[in-house]
Order: structure tokens, then sequence, then C-alpha cells
């Protein structure tokens, strides 16, 4: 098993923040359903509170074991 240091999950969610706004400025298929690009920004935005902007929530706990 992997394990991530604090400056992984830090970027990783980065990485999430970025495709949000990507999201968000639909950057991404236009023909979509109505709703499911919030959705997906919902779904996004769900994971990267159980990472922590810093990385540390994540790092200390394991996404597994966050709820």
């Amino acid at each position: 098993m992997i394990k991530l240091t604090r400056e992984d999950w830090a970027e990783i969610y980065y990485a999430l923040d970025r495709k949000a706004f990507a999201v968000r400025r639909g950057e991404y298929a236009p023909e979509d359903a109505h709703g499911q690009d919030a959705a997906w920004v919902a779904h996004i935005e769900a994971i990267k509170e159980k990472i922590g902007s810093d990385g540390s929530v994540a790092a200390d706990k394991g996404v597994a074991g966050i709820k």
C-alpha cells in the first residue's frame, strides 16, 4: 500500500480545486444533462473537504477513515 504524504494530498486537493473551477466555467462537455455539472462540482467539493486544503486531514486519517 502506498502512503501519501501531506504534500501529496495537498497537491491532489489543489488539482481537484482546479478541476471544480474548470467545470464551473463550463470548460467540460457543455452538452451534459442539466444539473450534471452541479452534481460533479458537489462531489469534488466533498472530496476536497475530506482531504483538507493543506492535506493534513487525509495524511493523518486516510481518506477511507474520514466520515
